[in-house]
């Protein structure tokens, strides 16, 4: 087993948990992975990011996702048929192999599971106020407070589905990570520093922390 960091960031929609995992490896030079996990996934089956997408951080359903002829990029296959379940392990496939090369945060993607036997694992969960919440989505998708209300109970509950049917745990209770913490009593910038420190302590490093 080597010696990368690996931080795993799971968060409620409009926590900015995003936004801190981003700049909580940019502090520490560590790579970042949110979405972008989706594009890696798709090219290890040589399949169009925009149809894995379907599938970010979302439940099994009972039906499977056809794939036609010609969406494979660059090539042109017979009809085939790739459940949600096939997606999550080329996904976690992916997480594994990076968390192997280098330092990294991930975000979401229930990576928090998939690496729940790596030694250098520290799992974080992120939420907020509900105000802050809202203000943010409103900023951030231009809605107005209904419709983030509304989006922010839609997400939740997607995510909440996903990581507990793969992981069989529960999403959000404070038992099932190392760290949560409420990014509203702080704000933003002090939640970076907050868990910068955090992180120092969990693996001995000396980042500076102004």
């Amino acid at each position: 087993m080597n010696n990368n960091v690996i931080i795993s960031i799971g968060r409620q929609f409009g926590s900015g948990g995003s936004e801190i995992g981003k700049k909580l490896a940019e502090l520490f030079g560590f790579e970042y992975y949110d979405k972008k996990l989706i594009t890696l996934a798709a090219k290890e089956i040589g399949f169009v990011p925009e149809y894995f997408e379907h599938f970010d951080e979302k439940p099994k359903f009972n039906h499977a996702f056809r794939i036609f002829d010609g969406v494979f990029s660059g090539h042109y296959q017979y009809d085939n048929y790739f459940s949600n379940d096939m997606l999550f392990k080329t996904q976690a496939n992916v997480i594994l192999k990076l968390a192997e090369e280098k330092s990294c945060v991930f975000v979401g993607r229930c990576s928090d599971y998939v690496l729940r036997n790596n030694p250098n694992l520290l799992s974080i969960f992120i939420h907020s106020s509900i105000t802050d919440r809202v203000q943010r989505i409103c900023k951030r998708m231009n809605v107005d407070e209904q419709k983030a209300r509304e989006l922010i109970k839609q997400f939740d509950k997607r995510r909440a589905s996903f990581y507990n049917y793969y992981s069989n745990k529960r999403w959000g209770h404070c038992d099932t990570y190392n760290l949560s913490i409420d990014a509203s009593v702080l704000g933003e910038e002090q939640t970076v520093k907050y868990l910068a420190n955090f992180v120092n302590e969990r693996f001995g490093l000396k980042i500076g922390i102004d």
